[in-house]
C-alpha cells in the first residue's frame, strides 16, 4: 500500500502542520512569553495541560478499545505486571533519590521523543540511514550538553530584536509548507519538513537555562504531533462505527466519554505536576512525593507505546495501523 499521497489528519498540508512540521509551537511559544512576560507561568501551566498531559492521556485510548482487550490479556505480563515491578521500583529508588529518577525520566524521555521522530519519518517514506543518525546524533548531543549546561548558548537579545527573528523564521516556515505542496522542490521540502522538526526537538536545551521551559518551547512539538495521530486514528475508528447506523448515537457519545476522560486526566495530573515541582516563591526548592504520580505515569507511557505502535505483531496493524491513513 502506497502511503505517501494518503493523509493522516484531513489533508495532506493539516498533516505537515500538524505532524511532519509543527514549528508553529515554539515560535507562538516563544514569541507569547517573550511579549506577554507576565503570563510566562501561566503559558507554561497551559501547555501542560493542553498539550503534554493531553498527550500522555490520549495513549490509554488505546485501553477503551473493546477489540485490545483480548490482546492485552494474552500479553498481560509485558503490559501489566512487569510494569508494576517497575513502578514499585522507581517508588523505592524515589525514596533514596528523586533526582536520580528524574534524571532516568528525562533520558527515557528523549529516548522516546527521539523514537517518535525516527517513526514519523516512516510514516512520510522520508526515513533513511543518513537522516536517522542525524536525528540521533543531534538529539544526543543537545541533550548531553544541556543537561550539563543548560543554555550554554543563550543570548542577550531586546524584544525588538527577538520578535523580528521570530517573524523572519515564521514566515520561512510559512513559505516552505506553500512550497512543499505547490513547487517542483515539493519532494525534497517534504522530506525535509519531519527531518527538520526531529533535529530541532532538543535545540531549545542549549539557549534555555531553565530546563522545564526548554522542554516545553522543543517537545511541545512531539506532543502535537502524538496528539493528532492518536485523535486521527480514534475518529476514523468512529467513522467506521458510523457507518453501522444503530451504532451512530453510541460512537458519538464514546468520542464524548473519551475527550472528558483525557481531559480530566490532564487537568488532575497537570495539578498533581504543579503541586510536586519546586517553587521558589514560597521557599520550596525540591521535587516533593506528589510529583511522583504523574511521573510514574509518564514513565509507562515511553515503555507501553513501545508495544501499541509495534506494526510487525498482527494485531497493532489491524487495531491501529489500518486506521493510520485515510482510505
Amino acid at each position: 500500500m502506497n502511503n505517501k499521497h494518503k493523509s493522516i489528519t484531513t489533508s495532506l498540508l493539516l498533516d505537515n502542520i500538524l505532524i511532519f512540521s509543527p514549528l508553529w509551537f515554539p515560535f507562538i511559544y516563544i514569541g507569547l512569553a517573550v511579549n506577554f512576560d507576565s503570563l510566562t507561568k501561566l503559558l507554561f501551566i497551559l501547555s501542560l495541560f493542553l498539550f503534554a498531559e493531553t498527550h500522555f492521556g490520549s495513549t490509554w485510548l488505546f485501553f477503551f478499545d473493546k477489540r485490545n482487550w483480548n490482546w492485552i490479556q494474552k500479553n498481560s505480563y509485558n503490559i501489566v505486571i512487569l510494569p508494576l515491578y517497575f513502578a514499585l521500583i522507581t517508588i523505592f529508588a524515589w525514596k533514596f533519590n528523586p533526582t536520580a529518577v528524574i534524571l532516568i525520566h528525562y533520558l527515557a524521555s528523549g529516548w522516546h521523543v527521539t523514537k517518535q521522530s525516527i517513526g514519523i519519518l516512516k510514516l512520510d517514506r522520508s526515513s533513511r540511514h543518513i537522516y536517522n543518525f542525524f536525528i540521533y546524533l543531534i538529539s544526543f548531543i543537545c541533550l548531553a550538553i544541556g543537561l550539563i549546561n543548560p543554555g550554554i548558548l543563550s543570548l542577550n537579545f531586546s524584544q525588538t530584536s527577538l520578535n523580528l527573528i521570530l517573524l523572519i523564521l515564521l514566515i520561512v516556515y510559512i513559505n516552505i509548507l506553500f512550497l512543499s505542496h505547490s513547487s517542483r522542490f515539493s519532494r525534497i521540502l517534504n522530506n525535509l519538513l519531519p527531518v527538520s522538526t526531529g533535529i530541532f526537538i532538543y535545540l531549545p536545551i542549549l539557549f534555555f537555562k531553565d530546563i522545564a521551559t526548554a522542554t516545553v518551547v522543543g517537545v511541545g512539538m512531539h506532543w502535537c504531533q502524538y496528539i493528532a495521530i492518536m485523535w486521527s486514528i480514534e475518529l476514523r475508528k468512529n467513522q467506521y462505527k458510523n457507518s453501522l447506523r444503530p451504532e451512530i448515537i453510541l460512537a458519538k457519545k464514546s468520542t464524548f466519554i473519551k475527550v472528558s476522560f483525557v481531559l480530566l486526566y490532564a487537568l488532575i495530573m497537570t495539578s498533581f505536576a504543579l503541586m510536586g515541582m519546586p517553587n521558589l516563591e514560597i521557599g520550596k526548592d525540591y521535587y516533593s512525593m506528589i510529583y511522583l504520580i504523574p511521573l510514574m505515569f509518564q514513565l509507562y507511557h515511553f515503555y507501553i507505546d513501545g508495544f501499541i505502535w509495534k506494526f510487525s505483531d498482527p494485531h497493532i496493524r489491524s487495531s491501529v495501523k489500518n486506521y493510520l491513513f485515510s482510505q
